[in-house]
């Protein structure tokens, strides 16, 4: 929903009741699309052959430190995530197996490229195209943007990490059934 649309609602919602009962319905169901997945698949025979293509050590781990980890840190603590959310932390192979566990395409809405979409909203969106040059400060530089075929390759990765065993129950992560 436009934010002038939301001034509108609650201009127009004199009675305190009313702007609560407004809000949680822009709330519910005005807070926009969900971004578009990409609808990228893992290329056979991975992972289904043991076989790998991309990985954390080949791929995901210089990208990640490339464009999101100045936000995106375990070590960054709130308020200097710059909107950041809380346990997205893509500093760890971990980090990224648990955003994937529990919102299985988060990363590839965000800034993955495929034949449905091409997801531009990180990294930088968020801020006015501004990051911070270390970890967890100021927006001080325009942010580093990933070229086409790096945020085809991550959507890539991302569809087989989706598709690997992780053993992540030990780690307090329930994989799923």
């Amino acid at each position: 929903m436009p934010v002038w649309a939301l001034a509108l609602a609650l201009a127009l919602a004199r009675d305190e009741l009313v702007r609560i009962l407004v809000c949680c319905l822009i709330v519910a169901f005005g807070c926009g699309d969900r971004p578009t997945p990409t609808g990228t698949t893992c290329a056979d025979p991975d992972p289904l052959t043991g076989t790998t293509t991309l990985t954390w050590d080949n791929f995901g781990h210089d990208f990640m430190f490339a464009y999101c980890t100045s936000c995106h840190a375990s070590t960054v603590k709130y308020p200097h995530r710059n909107g950041a959310p809380a346990l997205h932390d893509f500093d760890s192979r971990f980090g990224v197996l648990e955003v994937i566990a529990s919102d299985p395409n988060h990363i590839d809405e965000q800034t993955g490229w495929g034949p449905k979409a091409h997801n531009n909203f990180m990294p930088g969106a968020g801020t006015n195209g501004r990051c911070p040059s270390v970890p967890g400060g100021i927006l001080d530089e325009n942010c580093p943007e990933p070229t086409g075929e790096e945020r085809t390759s991550l959507a890539i990765w991302v569809a087989c990490e989706r598709l690997r065993p992780h053993d992540l129950v030990d780690a307090g992560v329930d994989s799923g059934p």
